[in-house]
């Protein structure tokens, strides 16, 4: 009993410290890509295009150790309603690590970081790419302003050979790729800020046939100080693929 008793006022006081060491509202500023916060983020998506409509739950879990540290893990569960197969898709895990920030100068942030997809989705089945990407890249932060940044991102993109049988022989080798984005932040109020951010892909520096334009918008409001409703926009126009999704994101 007097275990139980213990336990009891050590867990109340656990508790009562935790709710007492809580970011307030005002410190969480998501809108800056350089702003690092552990969180769960839970998101529904649909990508359609004309050959197939591949849906389903991406989940992303971000631990931030420190301020400089920021960790995240993906993993979705998708459905391809043209293979009528679910699934894993293609796992992801990032590392992105920030030596300088200070808002207060114009280069108000820089870091590398590193992307990792592996081909855990099924090529055959429309639920993965069926290679290893490895994305190194670079990270700058320029404050224009009190509310609207600019980040752009710079990276390499390494895409081993395919995992999957029997490939053509023009997609049997590994390939080399850069791409180049601007993520523009625009905060609009307190709760209200959105992301806009045009990408320019050379998926393959050998061809030029595959470099592609892409637009993404992202636009966030916090329903509480630790939970925000996410709505998000990608449009590859060449290939005519648009993704749309909307999730909840708990701040921990």
């Amino acid at each position: 009993m007097k275990k139980a008793i213990y336990l009891t006022i050590m867990l109340i006081a656990s508790i009562s410290f935790a709710q007492t060491n809580e970011k307030p509202e005002a410190d969480i500023d998501a809108s800056k890509p350089t702003n690092f916060y552990s969180q769960l983020d839970n998101t529904f998506e649909v990508a359609a295009s004309e050959t197939q409509n591949v849906m389903g739950y991406r989940g992303k879990f971000m631990f931030a150790p420190s301020e400089a540290h920021l960790v995240l893990a993906e993993v979705p569960i998708l459905y391809n309603d043209r293979t009528k197969k679910v699934g894993l898709g293609d796992i992801r895990a990032r590392y992105f690590y920030l030596p300088y920030k200070n808002y207060d100068k114009f280069v108000g942030a820089f870091g590398p970081s590193v992307d990792v997809f592996a081909p855990t989705g099924s090529f055959k089945d429309g639920l993965g790419s069926g290679r290893f990407i490895v994305s190194p890249g670079l990270t700058v932060g320029l404050m224009a302003s009190e509310t609207i940044q600019f980040f752009p991102i710079l990276s390499y993109q390494y895409s081993s050979k395919p995992t999957y049988d029997n490939p053509t022989p023009d997609a049997d080798i590994a390939l080399h790729g850069m791409s180049f984005q601007v993520i523009t932040p625009i905060v609009f109020s307190e709760k209200f800020f959105t992301q806009i951010t045009p990408i320019y892909k050379m998926n393959d520096i050998n061809n030029e046939r595959n470099d592609r334009f892409e637009q993404e918008i992202f636009a966030a409001y916090s329903l509480t100080p630790k939970l925000q409703l996410t709505g998000y926009y990608n449009g590859k126009f060449q290939d005519k693929t648009h993704t749309v999704s909307v999730g909840l994101t708990m701040f921990l």
